[in-house]
């Protein structure tokens, strides 16, 4: 009986998980997805995740767009180096944004769009 109970919180648990990360794509064995998080009484931030798949260092440069019906409303940069092998994932040890412009409602309604419109990675050696 313990283990079907044990098998039944299991369960339970995997479908309340939190938000997965969208993935948009890779560039030069760098790949990266990003998701939206809530926090309740604060703005919305965008979490961004960064996996290098890579040998060796790399430097990666984003622009990342966010638009609401087809316009531009904001644009996030962000630069780091990331060491071979490693993730970078969200407010753990990774880059987040909290957009200045956008607010919570915009991006629940579902009609927010996140692109990576400049995406520089290359090699380096991190520090």
């Amino acid at each position: 009986m313990k283990n079907f109970t044990a098998i039944i919180a299991l369960v339970f648990a995997s479908g309340c998980s939190s938000t997965q990360y969208l993935y948009k794509g890779q560039h030069e064995g760098v790949d990266i997805s990003y998701r939206w998080n809530h926090p309740k009484g604060k703005p919305s931030e965008l979490l961004l995740k960064l996996t290098n798949t890579a040998a060796e260092d790399k430097q990666v440069d984003l622009s990342i767009d966010l638009y609401i019906q087809g316009r531009t409303v904001e644009t996030l940069q962000a630069d780091t180096c990331i060491r071979a092998g490693q993730t970078m994932n969200g407010k753990i040890n990774g880059i987040y944004f909290v957009p200045e412009r956008l607010t919570t409602a915009h991006i629940k309604e579902g009609g927010t769009q996140v692109e990576m419109t400049n995406t520089g990675v290359t090699s380096a050696i991190c520090q």
